[in-house]
């Protein structure tokens, strides 16, 4: 995978993470509850029990946390070097992975919430942990690691 790809792939996985979780903090702070919008059919948010960090739905943390993904990986498209944005990218990508996952495994086995669909956590986690892989592949990409072994 080319850097370039690589970027263009995290950056539609963090626009996707934005619509999610900006739905769901929409719906979670203005509406009644997640669990009556529009989209309950597809995502489940567990139910009328909010689950908070510092007063604020955990969503509301995954929707500013895609935002940073999805700006850093703006300025690694319009710059040319961008090591150090991928760095940034796999460091998000790992933090995403560890607060979906960890939000994940707390509500599904340790609050036992009753999820009508795919609980939300786990899209989460399965954006994070896309957008850590395409960094990890789009740095492979810029420091030209390959891992097919040389024959001597």
């Amino acid at each position: 995978m080319k850097s370039r790809t690589a970027l263009f792939t995290i950056l539609a996985l963090a626009g996707l993470g934005l619509l999610l979780s900006g739905y769901l903090s929409y719906w979670n702070i203005w509406g009644p509850a997640c669990h009556q919008g529009p989209l309950n059919w597809l995502v489940s948010c567990g139910g009328p029990q909010k689950v908070l960090i510092f007063g604020l739905p955990t969503c509301v943390y995954g929707f500013f946390m895609y935002l940073a993904v999805a700006i850093t990986a703006i300025i690694g498209l319009t710059t040319l070097k961008s090591k150090g944005v991928m760095a940034t990218l796999i460091g998000l990508g790992t933090l995403g992975t560890l607060f979906a996952g960890g939000l994940t495994i707390y509500e599904v086995f340790v609050l036992k919430l009753t999820f009508t669909t795919i609980p939300a956590c786990v899209y989460g986690l399965v954006l994070y942990l896309g957008i850590l892989v395409s960094g990890l592949a789009g740095k492979r990409a810029l420091t030209g690691t390959t891992t097919t072994p040389s024959v001597s």
